[in-house]
């Protein structure tokens, strides 16, 4: 089996923060940094130091949507992962799907299949991490 330590470390949305652009950034990988600063200088006045992430399940103020309200309801509720909870697929997972983000969407697909056939087989079906393009 595919080793969640090393290639997976599902967000409580499911994105996959071993792989993430934002996270590979904040953590030594200077190429994406900057292609990352290009890319949010298109269309908001950012700062190298602005991008920086210590994953969701960090402390609030370190990672980089410390006002996700899939974070702030998994938190308050007990669950590490949104698709854990009853009401999955709800209304903040419906926002996230809805952002027009192809990788959102995909990550709702995922947790949906995580949710009926259980996380660790999820993972051992993969053919490699995913991640945010």
């Amino acid at each position: 089996m595919k080793s969640v330590e090393n290639d997976w470390d599902l967000a409580i949305c499911g994105l996959n923060c071993a792989k993430c652009d934002m996270y590979m950034a904040s953590h030594g990988d200077e190429a994406i940094r900057l292609e990352l600063l290009n890319w949010f200088r298109k269309n908001v006045d950012l700062n190298i130091d602005d991008l920086s992430c210590e994953k969701c399940r960090g402390p609030t103020d370190q990672c980089w949507s410390g006002d996700c309200k899939m974070r702030s309801c998994a938190t308050k509720r007990g669950f590490k992962y949104c698709f854990e909870c009853p009401d999955f697929v709800c209304e903040f997972v419906e926002e996230f799907c809805a952002a027009e983000m192809d990788h959102h969407k995909r990550t709702v697909e995922n947790m949906q299949k995580a949710k009926e056939i259980g996380l660790e087989k999820w993972i051992s079906l993969q053919k490699e991490p995913q991640f945010c393009p």
